[in-house]
């Protein structure tokens, strides 16, 4: 039998790996990105995002968690929704055991954070007093600088197993012939029994217009928009003790939307995200190399039903109109400004107590890019979470935009992934189920475990 992954990021290779070690199947992984140490972008060095192809970002071996801040959320409750894959918490957390202690044997540093009940207790009763929900869970850090090398080894290990990696190829269309499957790209074909997409968020746009021609079930979920928020890392100091990217949510006061903190970056650096119609903003952190500063995202909830409900192409718009107002950067703005409704200018952000990790953005105004909504909520979250984070809510706070986190298309799947398409799974953070590392990787052996039992 012939196995078709698409994708070679946590989804793609955790599958791989279980096909190779409970199979005899044939294994063939496509990415269109490059080998996980041969894709250098701005998680490497800071100035290169203007240098880089834009794939090297967000795709390649690893996916874009290889050039992530290398974040391991080891808790069912960060990063996916047990129900919402027929499983209980204590069922994912098996999983996510396993994932953990594949990273662990390829070099993950031992570490861990958000260990200490009574401090995690104290923080949610402070966060709680001001109507802000704090999720704790256990955390590891591999950081930007060592995830590439540890997924580079559990690349070799894969190669080693059998499974045929095709790196720089990029599959252009999917269609069924007889029981199986053929994907296309520009010059070749590939012929498969099994097919697994796991695209990535990258490549969860391309994958919705293939699974529409299919035939598969899908339907449109929220989207999150919002801005990386950078600030002095002794600000978050007291935070970072108790857990490494203390996560987050609140309700508005104005409009009652969900806004959230996200992929928070210690002594981190904001980083560009080249994409081939818009430019967004992210964050990451390294072991060796560390910045004054602490960056987090701050993210507003959006649905859309009636009567539009693409909240994909929205999103898209957002994206690509920040990018034409920050003539091709990210725009970066003073929280002051952004709070009065001023411009920020290169004069007003030196008066600032820190200096900006990303120097590559245009000094501007965000709301003239993000909906009045989107700015109103962005505003009220900072001002109510300086009663947690103290000193976020600083004149001198910097403000870049955009960040967008494209979960929006979620495809109806049994407990094993599989779509209404026989033989056709879905996993990671394109298949609507996860949202990072860790849950995109238990997706992956999900999906794998549907094809093994087939094969019983």
């Amino acid at each position: 039998m012939d196995v078709l992954i698409i994708g070679a990021g946590p989804a793609g290779m955790f599958a791989a790996e279980k096909l190779a070690d409970e199979t005899n199947h044939t294994i063939t992984v496509i990415d269109m990105g490059k080998e996980s140490v041969n894709r250098k972008c701005s998680t490497l060095s800071r100035d290169m995002c203007t240098k880089c192809e834009p794939c090297d970002i967000y795709a390649g071996v690893g996916g874009a968690g290889a050039l992530s801040d290398g974040k391991l959320n080891l808790t069912p409750h960060i990063g996916g929704d047990p129900d919402s894959l027929h499983r209980s918490a204590d069922e994912i957390r098996r999983y996510i055991q396993k994932v953990d202690e594949t990273f662990l044997k390829y070099g993950a540093d031992t570490d861990i954070f958000g260990v200490n009940d009574d401090d995690l207790n104290l923080l949610k009763r402070k966060a709680s007093a001001h109507g802000i929900e704090f999720i704790s869970g256990k955390q590891r850090h591999m950081g930007s600088d060592k995830t590439p090398l540890i997924i580079d080894k559990f690349y070799k290990e894969l190669k080693q197993k059998g499974v045929k990696f095709r790196t720089q190829t990029k599959i252009e269309t999917i269609e069924r012939s007889g029981e199986g499957f053929i994907a296309r790209t520009e010059g070749e074909a590939f012929k498969a029994d099994f097919i697994i997409a796991a695209p990535g968020r990258a490549g969860a746009y391309w994958f919705r217009t293939q699974a529409r021609k299919l035939g598969i079930d899908n339907k449109y979920g929220p989207i999150d928009v919002g801005v990386r928020v950078e600030f002095p890392s002794t600000i978050y100091e007291p935070i970072e003790e108790i857990m490494y990217d203390a996560k987050f949510k609140l309700y508005t006061y104005t409009y009652d939307d969900l806004v959230r903190t996200f992929c928070t970056n210690p002594c981190g650096f904001v980083t560009e995200e080249r994409y081939p119609d818009f430019v967004m903003v992210n964050g990451h952190a390294k072991k060796d190399e560390k910045s004054e500063n602490t960056n987090l995202a701050i993210l507003s909830r959006i649905e859309l039903t009636d009567p539009v409900e693409d909240t994909t192409e929205y999103g898209r718009s957002i994206a690509r109109l920040a990018t034409t107002i920050g003539g091709g950067k990210p725009i970066l703005q003073r929280f002051k400004d952004l709070a009065t409704g001023q411009r920020s200018t290169w004069t007003r952000l030196a008066r600032c107590q820190i200096a900006p990790t990303l120097r590559n953005a245009t000094p501007g105004d965000i709301s003239m890019a993000l909906p009045h909504r989107i700015v109103t909520n962005i505003v009220e979250s900072i001002e109510r979470l300086d009663n947690v984070i103290e000193g976020i809510a600083s004149d001198s706070t910097l403000i870049y935009a955009s960040e967008i986190k494209f979960y929006d298309t979620k495809y109806p799947v049994t407990e094993h992934l599989e779509t209404n398409i026989p033989n056709l799974f879905v996993a990671g953070d394109a298949s609507g189920h996860s949202r990072g590392i860790v849950y995109a990787a238990v997706t992956g052996i999900l999906a794998a475990e549907g094809i093994v039992h087939k094969g019983e």
